[in-house]
């Protein structure tokens, strides 16, 4: 079975298209032991540089190919689901089955392409590079099982649509998830994600959205906390608690056993840190039963 491989974000490669990838070593010792010690294993440094293809062929890397891109008109498309946290995994496993949908069933797939979301400021990177692309990106995969007859494979991916970061737009991260069109708000944002508590920021975010002042002109401090990741979730559903909308699913895509039941657990106890911050809304309380017994949380693992 081929394993994927998320591209690196120097990978600049996912605009021009065909080409080959080929690995070239830096001008330094090719090996290294890890840990300092003969006992250590052997670590191959090397990066990955671009060949230009145009007829879709490579006489010396006769192992590679390029998968057909997806038939599609990428201005059809909208987002179905919102991802927290574009990594290596969400792009290389999660985008590649809804770039497969998109050349499968495109009438259907169209709306279901995503929106991502970044918390952390290491996020810019991923952001700038996707936005630098079109947002499309290349997945690299291989497959065999002897190492001289490996053959790779290279898909472009064109499902992701857009990528906001929450500290740099946290009206446009909570106005995406509370769109009537979005249907799943999805997480890759590792065990740790889910113990951050909420902070001033969240609540004042919050707040609003019960209240129906997302669009209220007064600014908000520019000393502000910046939203944490279930801060803006919990905002994103007071939205649509607001304005009358059905909730999205909240579907966990991390590697924790029972992730649904985390993720309910921890909408749950964000719900009780409303209480105890005093948050001023008649309708906190029925919110509350909402978040608990409207929201979806499917376990994926």
């Amino acid at each position: 079975m081929a394993a994927h491989v998320a591209a690196m974000i120097g990978f600049r490669t996912a605009l021009a298209a065909p080409r080959a990838l080929r690995r070239v070593p830096r001008p330094r010792a090719a090996r290294e032991t890890r840990g300092g010690n003969d006992g250590g294993f052997p670590v191959v440094r090397a990066e990955i540089r671009r060949i230009a293809s145009p007829d879709g062929t490579v006489v010396d890397l006769p192992n590679v190919t390029f998968k057909r891109p997806p038939t599609m008109d990428r201005a059809a498309c909208k987002s179905g689901m919102v991802h927290i946290g574009v990594g290596g995994f969400h792009r290389s496993h999660q985008q590649a089955f809804m770039n497969e949908l998109l050349d499968v069933n495109f009438d259907v797939a169209k709306n279901w392409c995503t929106t991502g979301v970044g918390i952390m400021p290491n996020d810019v990177a991923m952001r700038d590079y996707l936005r630098d692309n079109n947002w499309t990106y290349p997945i690299v995969a291989r497959s065999g099982t002897d190492a001289s007859k490996m053959r790779t494979e290279v898909e472009e991916v064109y499902s992701l649509r857009d990528m906001i970061l929450a500290f740099e737009d946290p009206i446009a991260c909570i106005e995406s998830m509370a769109n009537p069109d979005v249907k799943i708000v999805s997480l890759t944002i590792t065990e740790f994600g889910y113990r951050v508590p909420l902070n001033s920021g969240d609540f004042k975010f919050i707040e609003r959205a019960l209240n129906g002042e997302m669009d209220c002109e007064t600014p908000y401090p520019e000393d502000m906390e910046k939203p944490s990741t279930f801060g803006i979730i919990c905002a994103a559903a007071a939205a649509r608690f607001e304005r009358g909308l059905r909730p999205f699913t909240l579907m966990s895509c991390d590697n924790l056993p029972h992730n649904g039941d985390v993720c309910k657990q921890r909408m749950t106890s964000a719900a009780e840190e409303l209480v105890c911050a005093g948050l001023c809304s008649v309708s906190l309380d029925e919110f509350i039963v909402w978040l608990q017994n409207e929201v979806r949380y499917p376990s994926t693992m």
